[in-house]
């Protein structure tokens, strides 16, 4: 029995547990190597379809939608999902239901009139144009007309199968219209695992409150306060990168003689150079 209180012994929560501690990308062939080790039903079963489902939602995976003939990408996740379980993209004016087996079903129209949330998106498309590439980024501008908040999700994902990385950068923001409070959070996850793995974690929050006075000014203030905070991390990232050998390298290793060579602990030729000193 593992701490979390789950037995190792049951199959279903070793399914469980590979799929919550697979990194982004590689869902597929995940369960591509549990189909190997465990019978075809455990993983078709109410409880592993519910843990798929789950780890989509907790990285923030798009997933395709036919509306019309023409597929495009919607996030899905707990934030743009309401208490019948609807999942809204009210950008593209669509939502959906995810059946037992995961299939996308019930679409249906849909379109939010809150004219603020309209002037985020906006602002948001602008931003995301001008930083992020195209090719691995996904977006969700949700209105909880329950709470009166607007949600902005970032997710930018990428697996390199070839080099041996899959990354991923979330970022949430929350704006209270009642009063006006901005919540946001942004974390990264990236792992290198060729013979083996080696990731890197981060998460940071943020809290601030928004001065705005109408729809415009509100988006421009709220997407500013997210484009500082990103592009801050950003530019660490990059000062961590350059510096990355002499900060978190060198202090886990012996240092090298002060000329410059590594140090000889052939205790032979130790006692012979002794010798030969004499």
């Amino acid at each position: 029995m593992s701490k979390k209180g789950r037995n190792y012994s049951n199959p279903k929560e070793i399914a469980k547990f590979v799929i919550e501690q697979t990194p982004i990308g590689l869902l597929d062939s995940s369960l591509k190597s549990l189909k190997v080790l465990l019978k075809e039903e455990v993983l078709k079963s109410p409880e592993i379809l519910k843990e798929i489902k789950l780890y989509k939602e907790n990285h923030f995976m798009a997933i395709p939608v036919t509306v019309n003939e023409v597929s495009t990408n919607v996030i899905i996740s707990s934030i743009n999902k309401d208490s019948d379980e609807y999942y809204y993209d009210q950008g593209k004016k669509i939502r959906f239901k995810l059946n037992a087996r995961n299939e996308v079903e019930k679409i249906e129209e849909y379109e939010s009139k809150n004219e603020t949330r309209k002037a985020i998106e906006k602002k948001l498309i602008q931003y995301i144009e001008k930083y992020y590439n195209k090719n691995y980024i996904n977006y969700n501008v949700y209105y909880d007309s329950i709470v009166d908040k607007i949600h902005i999700i970032l997710s930018g994902q990428i697996t390199n199968d070839k080099n041996f990385i899959s990354g991923e950068w979330l970022s949430t923001w929350e704006l209270d219209l009642n009063d006006k409070k901005v919540a946001g959070g942004i974390k990264i996850n990236i792992i290198y695992y060729e013979d083996g793995n080696v990731q890197f974690n981060f998460a940071k929050k943020y809290e601030t409150r928004n001065n705005g006075r109408d729809d415009e000014s509100i988006a421009d203030e709220l997407i500013s306060f997210v484009e500082k905070n990103e592009n801050e991390i950003q530019k660490k990232l990059e000062q961590s990168n350059e510096n990355f050998s002499d900060v978190y390298i060198k202090p886990l290793r012996k240092n090298v003689s002060i000329i410059g060579e590594d140090m000889n602990w052939n205790l032979d030729q130790i006692q012979l150079s002794k010798n030969q000193n004499k």
